[in-house]
């Protein structure tokens, strides 16, 4: 029976349903009754206000969906376009028409969708936060991969193996973080790549239970940590780098003596690089290497000689296992030249320097030029305080210095020498006739004569004006008397050129002999020779006189 009857109940005869007014008032959701046609009517409040709202288009596709079911001749379920949230119960009706009824999604639809829902937010978290998840069981062989596989690895090749099959270090620690019986929430482990490569993991893992609570393996994620940790280090080193050339500066900057600030500077790098030993190398003029600094255990002296060969050959890097030490060198560079060279070794057992280890030699290195640089400048000073400017010779200050250093020295106090005190003679009358370029000429030619006549040990120096002195070491009175006279006969072959006939040119010499017993002082010996060249200037000049015999207590002691 059609729609407006006054009860709902199924006619035993005809098996029809019919529907009496405010059957459905009741129901929580629209009911509608529609026509073959696709008109509808509102069988309560709620079906009469979706029809009211409902768009023309909407509601003609609707009415397509019933037809459709209509036309199948069962009742069916179906979510509606009329309205997206609503679940419809279509029942078709004897006279042609259907009864629909809309409700809500069923509470199932619902939790079936949140928990869809809450897979797919684990899984987008999971993938976010992680570059793989696993599972393994009681043994730590991997049972799940997450799809994409792992660092080259495809899933298929991680399943079914045991983890340690994958460690670079298949240690028992490594492999029980796969198999772990407690959370983990951080930890690192390298992983094989599938290229044959190293990758470090940060591992978070969870143990997994069975219903009685037993271990049956873990679940985690990892994460590529290998870029982070490349980046820790050099940021370590750079640091590193920091501090170590902050006190190389800080040493170089505060070292009185450049050659000391080379030796910190070996010592500080060598200490941060793990090095046994090292030493600093200089440039000479002639293009060799000499040693100006050394830190540490000495290495084999072939080690030392093949390196300093490579350097000086103008090879910038060297890095050699030679006699069981492993060495390597850095040339050091002064405005764009070499200038020297910074080594460092250590036992073949401790293994060769790294790259990081060589860039932190390779910084300190160029500082070193500069250090390198300083000391030859250093050098340059000292010997420019040392040197008289015109002859070349020792000047007063160095030869006391050196006389009193080596009467003071053990291995020379003990040895007998004699000193010589030498004084030209005219030399003021030379340079008010001739001018003073002639009295320097004069001043060379005799320091050239006090050179050619005396060994390298010897001390020759100019005190000043015309007066010369000479310490000639381990000889005896025989010997110093053959020597004097024979700058004497070098000094008489120049006098023609020089000088005038009225004053000519000549030297008068004073030689004090020392006796190492006597105890005599540097100064008390100069004293003595300065007298005895006095005593030659008022015999008649040119002449050579020994100087009396030191006294002690008033006893004379031969010289």
């Amino acid at each position: 029976m059609g729609v407006g009857s006054d009860i709902a109940e199924l006619d035993p005869v005809a098996g029809q349903l019919t529907l009496a007014e405010r059957t459905f008032d009741g129901f929580p959701g629209a009911a509608l009754l529609v026509e073959r046609d696709g008109r509808g009517k509102g069988l309560n409040a709620s079906g009469q206000a979706l029809l009211a709202e409902s768009a023309p288009a909407a509601w003609d596709q609707f009415a397509k969906q019933v037809a459709a079911v209509l036309k199948r001749g069962d009742a069916a379920v179906e979510m509606l376009s009329l309205d997206p949230t609503a679940e419809a119960v279509i029942v078709p009706l004897a006279d042609g028409t259907a009864l629909v009824l809309l409700r809500k999604q069923m509470l199932e639809a619902s939790l079936r969708g949140a928990l869809i829902e809450s897979r797919q937010r684990f899984k987008a978290l999971v993938e976010i936060s992680s570059d793989f998840a696993w599972e393994t069981d009681a043994e730590g062989v991997l049972v799940f991969v997450s799809p994409q596989g792992a660092l080259g690895w495809s899933a298929a090749a991680l399943l079914g193996r045991h983890a340690r099959e994958f460690l670079v270090d298949p240690t028992d620690f490594q492999a029980q973080v796969f198999r772990t019986e407690k959370p983990i929430a951080d930890m690192d482990v390298w992983f094989r790549r599938a290229d044959g490569g190293a990758a470090c993991l940060g591992i978070a893992a969870v143990p997994v239970l069975d219903a009685n609570g037993a271990h049956k393996g873990a679940r985690g994620v990892c994460r590529d940590l290998t870029a982070d940790r490349a980046r820790d280090q050099a940021l370590a080193r750079a640091r590193l780098r920091d501090r170590l050339m902050a006190h190389i500066v800080r040493t170089m900057r505060d070292e009185i003596e450049p050659a000391r600030a080379l030796s910190a500077a070996v010592s500080a790098v060598g200490l941060a690089v793990g090095a046994a030993g090292g030493a600093v190398l200089r440039r000479r003029a002639d293009g060799g290497a000499e040693e100006a600094a050394r830190w540490g255990e000495a290495a084999p002296q072939a080690v030392l000689d093949t390196a300093a060969a490579r350097l000086s050959a103008a090879e910038e890097e060297v890095d050699a296992i030679q006699d069981g030490c492993c060495f390597t060198g850095l040339a050091t560079r002064y405005r764009g030249a070499a200038n020297g060279a910074l080594m460092l070794w250590r036992v073949q057992a401790d293994g060769p320097f790294s790259e990081p280890d060589r860039a932190v030699i390779a910084d300190v290195a160029d500082h070193l030029g500069i250090a390198i640089a300083q000391v030859g400048h250093h050098e340059s000073i000292v010997q420019l305080s040392r040197i008289d400017p015109l002859t070349g010779l020792l000047n007063r200050r160095a030869f006391q210095e050196e006389l009193e250093r080596r009467l003071a020295t053990t291995e020379t106090a003990d040895r007998p020498g004699a000193l010589l005190y030498l004084d030209l003679d005219n030399f003021k009358q030379l340079n008010d006739t001739d001018g003073h370029g002639a009295g320097d000429e004069a001043l060379q030619a005799f320091a050239q004569i006090l050179r050619e006549n005396t060994r390298s040990a010897d001390l020759v120096a100019r005190l000043g004006g015309d007066e010369f002195i000479v310490w000639m070491q381990g000889i005896n009175a025989v010997v110093a008397e053959t020597r004097a006279r024979a700058i004497l006969r070098a000094f008489g072959v120049l006098t023609p050129r020089i000088g005038s006939a009225e004053h000519p040119l000549s030297v008068s010499m004073g030689l004090a002999l020392y006796d190492p017993q006597s105890g005599e002082s540097p100064a008390a010996l100069i004293v003595r020779a300065d007298e005895a060249m006095y005593a030659a200037k008022e015999a008649g000049k040119g002449q050579l006189r020994f100087a009396a015999a030191h006294a002690i207590d008033g006893r004379a002691l031969s010289a």
